[in-house]
């Protein structure tokens, strides 16, 4: 038995603009860390209900994610282990970059 179905137009615009984003975060597109990590993602994975709030409880003067990128590895890691529900600054960013994805998607 064969299954048509109609009025996918939507889903697969929606799909598109994913794999564009996709591409563009692999591509290290520059990016505003309140709209990436949001609050929703924020309170659903951290300890703090903003990305902000994460920057300004941390032990480094953090503004925003460049600056977060410049900090050592290791120490940031052991922040964001006992801070959050990761064990990586990695985890953290690409969980935050699936569910935007996912959200794009069901949105």
């Amino acid at each position: 038995m064969d299954l048509q179905v109609a009025g996918l137009e939507d889903l697969e615009k929606r799909v598109g603009n994913a794999l564009d984003r996709i591409g563009e975060l692999q591509a290290g597109t520059r990016v505003q860390s309140d709209a990436f990590f949001s609050q929703a993602f924020m309170d659903d994975h951290t300890d703090f209900d903003s990305f902000a709030a994460f920057c300004n409880q941390s032990p480094w003067p953090l503004d925003d994610v460049s600056d977060v990128q410049d900090v050592s590895r290791e120490p940031l890691n052991e922040y964001i282990a006992a801070t959050t529900d990761f064990e990586t600054w990695e985890g953290m960013k690409t969980q935050a970059a699936e569910e935007e994805i996912i959200d794009q998607i069901v949105s």
